[in-house]
């Protein structure tokens, strides 16, 4: 009879892969702790993390920190379409998603070289936030609008929808441009978001122009993955 020599993490992975598939965990349930998995399958912790490392970046669990985590079934993530016009506050809003924002910074500031390379050299506002979904933080909006179209911009309502705030400006944005890639939290970016080094993450950076064709918006974001779901739809002009 011939050895079985998968390793014992895939092993893992897929016999709670299975669990998941035939239902017997359904969404929002929680995964036995670390320790009942190292003696059921009676492996190392180590070899359970990774088991573990391998559904998280699949999307099929989730890891919460604090006295009320532990690893649960990953329930299925709210919907967000990158290539709407309206915002990702304002999509999640209309879908019944309960949204919040919080405001790291605000300021105006010289811009920083790449910010200059496509809104120019004059002063900016730029505002960071955390975004929250039903208060698990699932992005970081880092963006920036040139301060000479948005004399006021900063004293405003800041929390909700900016492309909102930007047609009251008279400049509403009529074409994006957003390039996406895979990426890691950086140490801030985990603590700030909650997550580890392995937690699947998007950096987006996103231009944004009014009618005219002035950049009134430049966005470097990061998101997780894991709370949200990204989709890009393709119209017929």
């Amino acid at each position: 009879m011939e050895e079985d020599r998968t390793p014992a993490y895939l092993s893992i992975a897929a016999s709670l892969r299975e669990r998941i598939d035939s239902q017997e965990l359904l969404p929002g349930d929680r995964l036995p702790t670390e320790r009942d998995l190292v003696d059921e399958f009676g492996v190392a912790r180590m070899t359970v993390r990774h088991a573990l490392d391998i559904l998280q970046l699949e999307g099929l669990i989730d890891r919460r920190r604090g006295r009320t985590g532990g690893t649960f079934v990953r329930v299925e993530p709210p919907l967000i379409e990158l290539t709407d016009m309206h915002g990702l506050f304002r999509q999640l809003q209309e879908s019944g998603t309960t949204v919040d924002s919080e405001i790291l910074l605000v300021a105006t500031e010289s811009p920083d070289p790449v910010v200059a390379g496509v809104l120019g050299d004059g002063l900016v506002h730029r505002v960071l936030r955390l975004r929250r979904i039903d208060d698990v933080p699932f992005a970081i909006e880092d963006s920036y609008f040139p301060a000479d179209l948005f004399p006021d911009f900063t004293v405003r309502d800041l929390t909700h929808g900016l492309y909102d705030l930007l047609a009251e400006l008279d400049h509403r944005p009529v074409t994006k441009r957003e390039t996406l890639q895979p990426a890691i939290a950086d140490a801030e970016e985990q603590r700030r978001l909650g997550v580890s080094r392995t937690t699947p993450l998007l950096r987006l950076e996103r231009r944004a122009s009014d009618a005219s064709g002035r950049v009134v918006e430049y966005s470097r974001d990061i998101l997780r993955t894991d709370v949200v779901k990204v989709e890009i739809v393709s119209r017929a002009e």
